[in-house]
């Protein structure tokens, strides 16, 4: 058994299942990304939108054995996000619903490249298998994070794995600079392009018309985005998310999700840049922060 491996349940995701004849082209209309790189051997990440751009929801897009379209969401949020569907939905022939069939993991560790090598899956952000009745991926925001897993029984290869921790996981996000939406972004407020989701593959750029793209588009082609999320080392006691992060006693940036001795924050891109620059620490009560 490889120690360098874990493996978690992730029981604040939910999954929705889409399945009718307008299923794409009703996806394609409202996220980010592009639906059509879906395939059996390809998921995504993606978000929507409000359409002044504003961060609402983010999720993975795959598609399953029966060829309808899944959406793994955060759990909290799922039941807001079938209601803002199905307002958009209209007449498109689509049914929405849970699906309480399967459950989700997330594999993790040093050594993701020898395993998937044993299962003879290509290391590549989003590609996809399924091998006895487990459907899995390579997270689409980065290969770092490890194997996303569906399944009502685990196969061999990952049940016997040890089982890791949710805070665990969180140090490989946030030591990659990967926020998690749902405690590192406002809704209505944040602006994804200021939130690394160009970095994590969740914006295709190319695709067209979609609730939100004017805005987002603007902040990439016009760099008119003022903030930028970054990796901090906390030195001290731990910082809580929503600490204000001041600098010449003014507020320039807000402490996000941390994990042990590292923390992402959101910050105005020319602060970051001089303290990152000129190796200034910044005080937060006890402690202090450091950008790396």
């Amino acid at each position: 058994m490889n120690e360098n491996l874990k493996i978690i349940k992730l029981k604040n995701r939910t999954l929705l299942e889409l399945e009718g004849d307008d299923s794409r082209e009703f996806l394609q209309s409202l996220v980010t990304n592009d639906i059509n790189l879906i395939s059996k051997e390809k998921s995504i990440y993606s978000a929507l939108l409000s359409p002044q751009g504003k961060y609402l929801y983010d999720f993975f897009i795959f598609k399953n054995t029966n060829n309808n379209i899944m959406i793994d969401c955060e759990k909290n949020d799922h039941k807001e996000l079938i209601h803002k569907l199905n307002i958009y939905k209209l007449r498109s022939k689509i049914e929405i619903r849970v699906n309480n069939k399967l459950d989700i993991y997330s594999i993790y560790g040093k050594d993701l490249d020898t395993l998937t090598s044993n299962l003879k899956v290509n290391y590549k952000e989003g590609f996809t298998k399924e091998v006895s009745d487990n459907l899995f991926f390579i997270d689409p925001r980065n290969k770092n994070l490890g194997i996303r897993n569906y399944t009502s029984k685990l196969m061999q290869e990952f049940s016997i794995i040890h089982t890791g921790t949710l805070s665990d996981w969180h140090y490989v996000r946030i030591e990659n600079n990967i926020p998690y939406p749902y405690n590192d972004m406002d809704k209505e407020k944040s602006f994804i392009i200021e939130n690394n989701f160009e970095k994590i593959n969740a914006i295709d750029f190319k695709k067209g018309c979609y609730i939100g793209q004017e805005n987002t588009a603007r902040q990439k082609y016009r760099g008119t985005a003022k903030r930028q999320l970054v990796v901090g080392k906390i030195i001290g006691d731990e910082i809580f998310n929503g600490e204000k992060v001041f600098y010449d006693e003014k507020v320039v940036g807000t402490v996000r999700s941390s994990s042990k001795d590292l923390c992402l924050v959101n910050i105005r891109s020319e602060i970051y840049e001089k303290c990152k620059k000129n190796k200034i620490s910044i005080k937060i009560k006890e402690s202090e922060l450091i950008f790396i």
